[in-house]
């Protein structure tokens, strides 16, 4: 097939010559091999359905969607535009619809991953990927009332060979549950990786997540957290290193609609060489979230001067009792900072990795696998 696709859009846009409204991915003669996500640990207790049709899995969010389109009913929107970007979803997701179209037409069915009502699974729900050719997977996660669970997707592979993988994700954390999902990506420097996140936070509910963007040519990274439910929370640390011709492009959007809903976002990483790096972030406050709180911070090390860097913080407000914030903190190294390092005989190479890795192990050691923790260290050792 024969991939053209918008994804990552902004959900108001800006001017053009910003180039952040959306961004394309065009692939000719695209075929997937394989299943880009395997299920290599299932703890007691979590239930595992693989080749759930689409149709079976939307069946979890049809009534929710129809609470969301029913508030949203009267919402002015912004920039005179007539929908809001991902209103034709079911469920919003980062990338967007072009995504869900591409899952669609690959046939590939849907991962289903759950527990039972209360259940604390203390072991990590392992989904491991990666290898030759081309793979695309889909995955929905729901997570009952009352329960807790962590989900881990270790996306590795050492190919020097073109690629594609296309992983989309979305979930449904219930009534005082909670979920953390991990997602790390280390593949090789000839592949395109689409990752699409999307889901719902009930009554009470709690969504965290680490990622952690390291490998492949080309990445593209989506994320949607809709806030629906009164005091849901929503926590997302993200960090990532781009070297050489390497190319991210990150859309981080949170849907606050419940009363006293909580967003926070950090995104922390490094760009060198000819790197080049686009950030979108959003806090998309809706009507009826009075009281709610949303923080989202950028904060990205420049070490050559010919890397592009990208941002574009955002906050819609279709509330008037809310509390939002947004930054972004772009900067090299100090002189005043090499000139203490050097002073205590650490030469200049060697503070640029102690500075490269501090950043980056902020994010990685909330990695709760030691397993994947250490791989990711290795993984940087080499890589710095």
């Amino acid at each position: 097939m024969n991939i053209d696709m918008q994804v990552n859009k902004l959900p108001a846009r800006t001017y053009r010559w910003l180039k952040l409204n959306g961004e394309k991915v065009a692939v000719k003669d695209a075929s997937f091999d394989r299943t880009s996500l395997r299920v290599s640990n299932i703890p007691t207790g979590v239930t595992l359905v693989e080749g759930m049709s689409l149709e079976e899995s939307d069946e979890f969010f049809e009534d929710l969607h129809k609470i969301c389109e029913s508030r949203d009913a009267d919402e002015a929107l912004p920039n005179g535009d007539n929908d809001h970007a991902g209103k034709s979803q079911l469920v919003r997701t980062g990338m967007g619809s072009d995504m869900d179209r591409l899952i669609e037409a690959s046939e590939c069915g849907v991962t289903y991953i759950s527990c039972g009502e209360g259940c604390e699974i203390a072991e990590p729900v392992v989904l491991s990927g990666g290898g030759d050719g081309s793979g695309v997977s889909s995955q929905l996660i729901r997570v009952p009332k009352g329960a807790s669970m962590t989900v881990i997707m270790d996306m590795y592979s050492q190919s020097e060979d073109q690629a594609l993988e296309a992983v989309s994700t979305r979930f449904l954390v219930e009534k005082d549950a909670f979920l953390k999902l991990v997602k790390v990506q280390m593949l090789g420097r000839q592949v395109t990786y689409l990752s699409d996140l999307g889901g719902m936070v009930l009554d009470g509910g709690r969504f965290e997540m680490v990622e952690m963007e390291l490998g492949a040519s080309k990445s593209y990274s989506g994320i949607c957290v809709n806030l629906m439910g009164d005091h849901s929370s929503s926590l997302v640390n993200t960090g990532y290193m781009a070297s050489g011709k390497q190319f991210y492009d990150f859309n981080y959007i949170a849907e606050q609609r419940g009363v006293k809903t909580d967003s926070e976002a950090v995104f922390r990483g490094v760009l060198t060489d000819k790197a080049t790096k686009n950030w979108r972030g959003s806090l998309d406050f809706r009507k009826g979230s009075k009281k709610s709180v949303g923080d989202e911070q950028e904060d990205t090390l420049l070490l050559s001067p010919e890397v592009i860097n990208r941002t574009i913080p955002l906050i819609l407000c279709g509330e008037e009792d809310v509390d939002g914030h947004h930054g972004a903190s772009i900067g090299q190294l100090s002189d005043d900072m090499l000139f203490y390092m050097e002073s205590r005989g650490i030469d200049k190479e060697e503070a640029r990795k102690i500075m490269i890795r501090a950043r980056l192990d902020s994010i990685a050691r909330m990695i709760p696998e030691g397993k994947l923790r250490n791989h990711v260290s290795r993984y940087l050792d080499e890589a710095i």
